[in-house]
């Protein structure tokens, strides 16, 4: 087996332990295979046969039952090479999709996406802040159901669902603990989902979510040590320690928003005062562009107390005065958290994400310039990175929650996968 490979993917989730049994052998290997295709994408036999360091019998011998299961199709030939152009296997999108359910503050997303992190089709609804849990879910529950219509799927080829949501987040239960900018406690949200849908449901941190998606196909890959930013109506992290997800004691590490940075400022939803979110968060935004447009400052400007983040990221880059001063004065608060960021947790790189980003991508550019230049006991030109799925981003990283433990439930019923109920097993 390539341990080269094995020591740079996520042991969270784990190949299946490798034991002295030839079962087990095969076991792994499986999985070693259907993890490459997860995450390297589409790829021919003798491509596998190559990254694996399988030799190409064995490749076969473990992928032919899988294609005859429709668990894995073939997506086209190979452009390039002599003699017979070699298959190129995939993920069959007829039989095993997730479902990524992103819920913020204001908006949830939902999509499915195969276990290649491909998104086949997603969507969108908007609710007042403080909605309540059961009425969100049904939201996502009926973009689910019309996204199933739309693409002629049938319900059958969900192996499952992943949701991703800010907050203390209980992932092995399911519950929300607390998530203080939507309003919810105590909130089984596992349990709700998994009523309306009909499906095996996981629940995660959205930074956690976001990061190891990050890891697993964008910016992070390659990385053991890096943070991946959420900025929306609030702040998390996802910390990638030395290759794994940081969860701490209780569960909860990541929740960076609330870090207190001026305690003599206005109250955050958490109780405190001057937390980080309170400067950065897509409130604090909308909150300042009003300020400055109060002041007497909009001379010249296109922005009105209504406009969106959207909006002031396209003034922004068209040089707008008072985007430029919302925008920078956002950045400087951004780059006073991202110090202790730096301090607490020393990364390679810090991916930042999120709808603040998504729309104002120039608090990116403006921030980084502010953070390297900044001079103590170390230095903190840490690279500033945009994540890598963009708009997606929120339902590939809620649905790999699901995708990457399914991977292993694939190779650990290998041995009967001549039966076809095996691609719609969650």
């Amino acid at each position: 087996m390539n341990k080269r490979f094995l020591d740079r993917v996520l042991p969270d989730p784990s190949p299946p332990a490798l034991k002295a049994g030839r079962r087990d052998l095969r076991r792994r290997n499986t999985w070693l295979l259907l993890h490459l295709l997860q995450t390297e994408g589409p790829s021919s036999q003798a491509e596998l046969a190559r990254r694996s360091a399988l030799s190409p019998a064995t490749v076969s011998g473990i992928l032919q039952p899988l294609v005859e299961a429709q668990i894995l199709v073939e997506e086209g030939k190979a452009t390039s090479g002599l003699g017979r152009r070699a298959s190129i296997l995939a993920f069959n999108r007829r039989t095993a999709l997730t479902v990524g359910i992103s819920i913020d503050q204001e908006e949830c997303e939902v999509g499915l996406v195969d276990l290649s992190a491909r998104v086949i089709d997603h969507a969108s609804a908007s609710y007042p802040r403080y909605t309540e849990p059961h009425e969100v879910v049904e939201l996502a529950a009926c973009g689910v159901s019309a996204l199933i219509e739309r693409n002629g799927l049938d319900r059958g080829a969900l192996v499952g669902a992943g949701v991703a949501v800010p907050g203390l987040i209980d992932s092995k239960s399911g519950l929300v603990c607390v998530a203080a900018n939507l309003g919810w406690r105590q909130v089984q949200l596992r349990a709700l989902v998994e009523q309306r849908l009909g499906l095996p449901v996981r629940v995660e941190h959205l930074g956690r979510a976001k990061a190891r998606a990050e890891a697993t196909w964008g910016k992070g890959k390659g990385h053991r040590n890096f943070v991946c930013l959420e900025l929306g109506s609030g702040i998390g992290a996802g910390v990638m320690a030395d290759g794994r997800i940081l969860r701490g004691a209780g569960a909860i590490a990541g929740e960076v928003g609330h870090t207190p940075i001026d305690s003599a400022s206005p109250r955050c939803a958490c109780g405190l005062n001057g937390c980080w979110e309170v400067f950065c968060a897509s409130p604090a935004i909308r909150r300042r562009l009003a300020e400055l447009l109060d002041s007497g400052a909009g001379a010249g400007t296109v922005l009105t107390p209504d406009s969106s983040l959207a909006d002031i990221g396209r003034a922004y880059e068209q040089g707008d005065p008072v985007a430029r001063g919302v925008i920078q004065a956002t950045a400087a608060h951004l780059a006073r958290g991202l110090v202790g960021v730096i301090w607490n947790f020393d990364p390679e790189i810090i991916i930042l994400t999120g709808p603040v980003i998504r729309d104002c991508p120039g608090l990116l550019e403006a921030t980084g310039p502010i953070l390297s230049g900044l001079e103590a006991a170390r230095r903190f030109d840490v690279p500033l990175v945009a994540a890598s799925q963009g708009s997606d981003a929120g339902v590939v990283a809620a649905s790999s929650i699901v995708s990457l433990h399914h991977i292993q439930e694939l190779a650990g019923a290998e041995r009967r996968a001549h039966q076809p109920q095996l691609a719609v097993t969650g």
